[in-house]
């Protein structure tokens, strides 16, 4: 260990701890690339993956402070108390529908556990109006973070691992 190491008690600094991101639906990831939409698959809003929601309840996928709630409930974003700023879009062109179908449940400033509920919204409601449900959640901005790692695919449940920063 050397001189040094037993000066400073024989500790290692520690690694930096991973950031996880946890699922916020119910359904099924897809990978960004394969988003129905430029602004989110060719990756201009930050990494991340895309999941076609199975129900219309969205959770906190970290814990963290509220920094947007659309009043249209279409979108949330999230920052972490290490810096991590997560953001989540239910479905595609939804800004459109003006909160019809939505209802948002947390406000701008409200601190929030991983898995409460942030917006619920109707599946078919967004589909019969012709827009696609697909769930964006994204990390904008990674280059404070780290590097993702690999995300979760197929079925995914609430409050399971969906990807991380390290």
């Amino acid at each position: 260990m050397g001189f040094f190491g037993n000066l400073m008690g024989g500790r290692k600094k520690a690694a930096p701890a991973e950031k996880i991101v946890y699922s916020p639906l119910n359904g099924h990831v897809i990978p960004l690339a394969e988003v129905n939409d430029p602004v989110f698959s060719e990756g201009m809003m930050g990494p991340g993956v895309g999941i076609e929601p199975e129900e219309g309840s969205l959770y906190a996928p970290v814990d963290g402070t509220v920094t947007v709630a659309f009043p249209t409930g279409h979108a949330v974003a999230l920052k972490t108390t290490d810096g991590m700023e997560v953001l989540i879009h239910i479905g595609i062109d939804t800004v459109k529908m003006n909160g019809d179908g939505f209802q948002i449940q947390v406000s701008e400033g409200d601190q929030v556990k991983t898995g409460d509920l942030l917006v619920s919204f109707e599946v078919q409601k967004i589909k019969d109006a012709g827009y696609q449900a697909t769930t964006m959640v994204l990390v904008s901005n990674p280059d404070e973070v780290g590097t993702m790692t690999e995300p979760a695919s197929g079925r995914i449940q609430v409050k399971d691992r969906l990807f991380a920063f390290a």
